[in-house]
Parts: C-alpha cells; sequence; structure tokens
C-alpha cells in the first residue's frame, strides 16, 4: 500500500501536531464551571480578597503572575507575604515553593517575615543603635521557630532556565502529586548564555511557559521596570505604570497570565494628590495591567515598610 502524500509544505516522515475536537474543549469547559459549583476547582487563595475576587478565586496551577515594579517599591516585600499567606491559607494542598531568591539569601528574607510578626524594625532586630534586649530576641525566635516547617527551598545563587527546569523535573519525578510554586526574585538575575539581555528574558519566559504546561507549576515571577515611567511627562499621570513599562515586555508581558505592577506614589515620587481616588500615604498601589481571565484595575493595600506589612485597604478608608 502507497503512503498518503504529506500536506502541502511539509516533509517526509512529518508529525501532525496534537489536534484536539472542539467537542472535547465544550466537555472541559463544562466541567470547569461543575468544578466551581462542587468547590472542587483548583485555585490557590491568598489571604487578600479584593486580589482573590480579580484573580477569579487566586491563583492557578498552570500559570505565571508577573510582579513588576521599580527597584524599591516592594516586590520582594508583597512576594513574601503572598508566599507565606498562600502556604497558611492551603493548608489542606501538597504544595512546595522553590525560592529562586538571586536578589538576597534566605536568611534575610526569613529577617524580613519575622520584622513583619515581631513588628520590630531590622535595624531593631540587628541591634544597629542599641543592642537587641533578651525579651525581643526571645520573641523574635519564637515568631520565626514557625517558618522551619514550611514547604519552602531556597537557592539563592543565580542559575540559568536549563538548570531551574531541570531542578523542576526532578521534583516532579518523585512528588508528582505536589504543585510547585517558583517564585523568581528577580528576573534580570537569571543567568544565560544569550547574546543579549532580552534574549535571555525571552528564554527565561518559554521556560516557565514549558514548566508549567508539562508540570501544572506556578511561577511569580519579579520583574522589574524601564526607566520609561520616569519620563517628566509621566508625572502629569502620577507615573502609573502601562504595560509598556514592564522590561523585557515583549516575552514575559506576552507569556504571563497575570502582570501586576507595584506603585508607591508618595514614597517614590512624593505624589501627595489623591492617587486613583486614593490617599498616596502609605499606599501600595497594586494595577492589574493584565489578566486573561480576570479583572482588571487597581487595588490598594496599606504598608508599613519598616516592618514589611501589608494589607489591603478596607474599602473607603483612604
Amino acid at each position: 500500500m502507497s503512503k498518503p502524500n504529506p500536506p502541502e509544505g511539509t516533509q517526509e516522515g512529518y508529525r501532525l501536531p496534537p489536534l484536539r475536537h472542539i467537542s472535547k474543549e465544550v466537555e472541559r469547559s463544562i466541567q470547569t464551571v461543575k468544578d466551581g459549583m462542587s468547590g472542587r476547582r483548583r485555585v490557590l487563595p491568598t489571604k487578600w480578597v479584593r486580589l482573590n475576587k480579580n484573580l477569579m478565586g487566586g491563583l492557578q496551577p498552570g500559570k505565571m503572575y508577573v510582579i513588576a515594579g521599580r527597584p524599591g517599591v516592594g516586590k520582594s516585600a508583597f512576594s513574601n507575604q503572598l508566599i507565606f499567606d498562600l502556604l497558611d491559607k492551603n493548608v489542606q494542598q501538597d504544595l512546595m515553593v522553590v525560592y529562586w531568591s538571586f536578589e538576597m539569601p534566605g536568611d534575610q528574607q526569613i529577617l524580613r517575615a519575622g520584622s513583619k510578626d515581631t513588628k520590630l524594625q531590622t535595624f531593631e532586630l540587628l541591634s544597629v543603635e542599641q543592642k537587641l534586649s533578651q525579651e525581643k530576641f526571645n520573641s523574635y525566635v519564637k515568631e520565626t521557630q514557625k517558618y522551619k516547617d514550611y514547604p519552602i527551598f531556597f537557592c539563592s545563587i543565580p542559575q540559568n532556565m536549563d538548570a531551574m527546569k531541570q531542578a523542576n523535573e526532578q521534583i516532579f519525578l518523585k512528588h508528582p502529586k505536589k504543585t510547585v510554586i517558583n517564585l523568581i526574585d528577580h528576573s534580570r538575575l537569571v543567568t544565560g548564555r544569550e547574546d543579549t539581555e532580552l534574549q535571555r528574558l525571552n528564554t527565561l519566559s518559554k521556560g516557565c511557559m514549558w514548566m508549567q504546561a508539562k508540570m501544572k507549576s506556578i511561577t511569580i515571577l519579579l520583574s522589574q521596570l524601564n526607566r520609561n515611567i520616569e519620563q517628566e511627562h509621566r508625572a502629569k499621570n502620577q507615573y502609573q505604570p502601562l504595560l509598556t513599562d514592564l522590561f523585557g515586555g515583549d516575552s514575559i508581558g506576552q507569556d504571563a497570565h497575570v502582570v501586576m505592577m507595584l506603585q508607591r506614589p508618595y514614597d517614590l515620587y512624593n505624589i501627595t494628590d489623591t492617587y486613583c481616588d486614593e490617599d498616596p500615604v502609605g499606599l501600595l498601589a497594586v494595577h492589574i495591567e493584565k489578566n486573561r481571565d480576570g479583572l482588571l484595575g487597581m487595588i490598594p493595600f496599606q504598608t508599613e515598610l519598616s516592618t514589611f506589612t501589608i494589607n489591603e485597604r478596607k474599602l473607603g478608608t483612604s
């Protein structure tokens, strides 16, 4: 029997990509809605009610969440609290966090968490001006001991995307039922052999997509903004961030499921006028600029970053 001719434009020995009839996708869509009705929809809620609403209930396996902002805006503090709250809120889930903490080592991340829990500033904890009292030291030890039981693993030495993919694949082979959350802090510190930084960011973004598709992992990727936001003509818009401000936006922005852009208008730019109908003092504005299946808009948070404390503002409290 003669072989069928390959489709026009293909070569002998071709393989068709996996195709699914629309009827299969209809059934999957119906099942998703049914799972929501019965409370079986796979989603990880945060402790932040308004953020959960915008994210359709919380973070979803197989998705990338980009948290972006200028240096010093509070990306690490925001993502730290997000991770700890996710683990506290979803103790029934089999979760594991791989914290690619390239900007600061793990012990400093715990120092920040302990500062939030004890309400002691880091200069107090480190005895900069005066020796920390034994009572406060005991309080710090007590508050941080609980973190020993969290399923978090740190890597503080910058890695390339291949190493990160291999680590995830090994975890998946040993623990196929776990949902792995990769927190990458931050995108520009991932190494690689690419000729340009933008090519390296593209490799990073596509690698995260591969992990999400193959292992249903979640990526929380911290990213910087370019300097466009600080141009003089942006002042009249109170330096509100845009997707075009995202560094490497052509790859990271397109591949992300959600892009959250952080801004502290009072602390970074001394803006005293109302910002998006909110009092700018102490405000961490979380602008959701991209959301594939949820809501856009700005969610106001109240910060006390001297102790790395971040809470959603209640409606009508600005």
